[in-house]
């Protein structure tokens, strides 16, 4: 064995959630190395993630990636509609117009909107951000074989998977982005309980001017009903000859060794005569699984290794790239030494309910796919199966609007119930799919604002603590600083005279945190404003017999300023 190497972080895992977690990390000035098993970063035309909602486009704007996401190729004039129908010959059954990037406004809760990036060019976008930022040894053909923490680190074995070598890391802290399967998951004997939906085959299919050959025009995605529900789809991956056809179903139906593929594409074509070509055939089983913890000691989850839910709704890759927001401070905090022994606790506690919450918008997205009911005239002819399919396409509007209209999912999570977060006894807004509301509710993300500067008031935030202060006469924060400094924990503080930022944020003093969640608000500083920073940092004092991870169930208090609650804390 070579000798042994030290890193602050070792990233099992160099997807998506394992490259943006470096990025990330590299951003704050902290060293990581990422083993990954492949030879490189995936450039293979992959049936997988392709959309990044606005949030996660919050965070590419926070790398410094967003505009090469939004220039990556995906054409902006190109219609983002849904067609049901039951082929691109057959029968119309609904249409649910979308508008393209171009004709879309953006939305006024955010500087961002969503974006189309598939998988395979957005990984190679992130590997080489990272490449650039210099943080990171990235070590390809390389997979951890295995680790063992104690009080001070994690002790891990790398290996070659080239020549087999082995080589031994230690690291402070070690993350599992190591997918479905995770290894790391599995050696920490973290369950993974959940529901299994299905079996489905995906295909990238290239079919030039496809629009030539049916009269439905040019749309994002063309969903195919049958009898027995939705059978397939048909969605766009560049906006112009490449497609990635999925087809649901059982395992043993969609045997892809007994599959006749192309008798598949030609009922979804509707005709025979439609030019294509196969480029890779991809299954994997549909589901909805989440670890029963997203860390143990100095060991964490992260992406698909905690949470996979089914693709409807496009939510998988932006939960990973959520707790990518989340994990990365809190690995800042802990690796210098300002963060206390609550902030691993923190992690599972405000993430796993976001990973339950957005897959069970997925699994309800696909119940409605694969619903039969009104469905078994929809081939036919004549006037009682007219009227079927127009029904039908009414249903699957409105079951299925907060699969394309998901603004809520992405936007409207919160932390309310973190051990280091402060409630100020608000009541939180509705938590619908498709709508969002801003608020600076602790937990919540930072309301967006446009500055006189051209900035969003959220551009001010991803460094350390931001302590935002408003009005000409904004409240004294000097107790707040002081015990800040002595914490050792980075913050700033910054005066806002804008009344309508005042109006938004609804608090003279909002204390924002490096992901851009609301730790504390109040109108004047609490009474015992080191109670505050140790509480935000996750270094409050527990009582006697609590764990160094703080994962007992002791109570954390302090009382806030003139006005406030009293805020309260349970540990994980």
């Amino acid at each position: 064995m070579d000798d042994r190497t030290h890193t602050p972080v070792l990233i099992a895992g160099g997807g998506p959630v394992g490259l943006a977690l470096a990025l990330d990390l590299g951003r704050r000035g902290i060293a990581s190395t990422l083993v990954e098993r492949d030879p490189g970063t995936g450039t293979e035309l992959l049936a997988k993630a392709d959309l990044l909602n606005e949030r996660s486009m919050e965070f590419c704007r926070l790398l410094g990636i967003a505009d090469e996401v939004a220039n990556s190729g995906f054409p902006d004039d190109v219609p983002r509609d849904t067609v049901y129908c039951t082929s691109l010959n057959g029968y119309l059954i609904g249409r649910e117009p979308l508008p393209s990037t171009k004709e879309r406004p953006l939305p006024p809760q955010t500087p961002e909107m969503h974006r189309r990036c598939p998988q395979f060019l957005f990984d190679p976008l992130l590997a080489r951000a990272v490449a650039r930022r210099g943080m990171t040894d990235l070590r390809y053909s390389t997979e951890l074989e295995s680790f063992v923490q104690d009080d001070d680190g994690v002790t891990c074995v790398v290996r070659r998977t080239d020549d087999r070598s082995r080589q031994e890391v230690r690291a402070r802290y070690l993350v599992g982005c190591d997918g479905l399967t995770s290894g790391v998951r599995k050696a920490l004997g973290i369950s993974f309980g959940g529901v299994q939906l299905d079996y489905s085959v995906s295909v990238v299919v290239r079919a030039e001017q496809l629009t030539r050959f049916h009269p439905f025009g040019m749309a994002e995605r063309y969903m195919f009903i049958g009898p027995e529900g939705t059978w397939a789809n048909l969605t766009s991956v560049d906006g112009r000859s490449l497609f990635r056809f999925t087809m649901v179903g059982s395992e043993e139906k969609l045997d892809p060794d007994h599959l006749d593929m192309h008798a598949l594409l030609r009922r979804a074509f509707g005709r025979p005569d439609i030019p294509y070509e196969l480029m890779r055939v991809m299954p994997f089983r549909r589901s909805q699984f989440t670890a029963e913890r997203f860390h143990c000691g100095r060991v964490f989850l992260a992406g698909d290794a905690a949470h996979t839910m089914s693709p409807t709704g496009g939510h998988g890759l932006n939960t990973g790239l959520g707790d990518v927001t989340d994990l990365g401070w809190i690995l800042e905090a802990s690796v210098r030494g300002w963060g206390g022994p609550a902030l691993a606790g923190a992690y599972t506690a405000e993430r796993r309910p976001v990973a339950l919450r957005n897959g069970s918008s997925s699994t309800r997205n696909y119940a409605a796919w694969v619903d039969r009911e009104g469905r078994e005239l929809v081939l036919e002819p004549g006037p009682e199966a007219d009227a079927q399919r127009e029904a039908l396409g009414r249903t699957l509007t409105e079951k299925l609007k907060q699969e394309w209209h998901s603004f809520g999912i992405a936007m409207g999570y919160d932390y309310a119930g973190s051990p280091v977060i402060v409630p100020d006894g608000s009541s939180a807004p509705p938590d619908e799919p498709s709508s969002y509301v801003q608020t600076a509710r602790p937990g919540h993300r930072a309301p967006h604002a446009w500055l006189p500067d051209g900035r969003s008031i959220i551009d001010l935030f991803g460094g350390g603590f931001v302590l935002l202060r408003f009005g000409t006469d904004a409240a004294a924060t000097g107790a707040i600083e002081s015990a800040a400094r002595s914490a050792g924990m980075p913050l700033e503080c910054l005066t806002m005279t804008d009344p309508h930022l005042a109006a938004l944020y609804e608090r003279r003093l909002v204390l924002v945190r490096p992901d851009g969640m609301v730790a504390w608000r109040g109108d004047t500083a609490p009474e015992d404003a080191q109670a505050l920073v140790d509480h935000v940092r996750g270094a409050a004092k527990t009582p006697a017999g609590a764990d160094r991870e703080g994962e007992t169930h002791g109570t954390a208090h302090f009382r806030g300023g003139t006005g406030n609650p009293v805020g309260s804390a349970q540990r994980h």
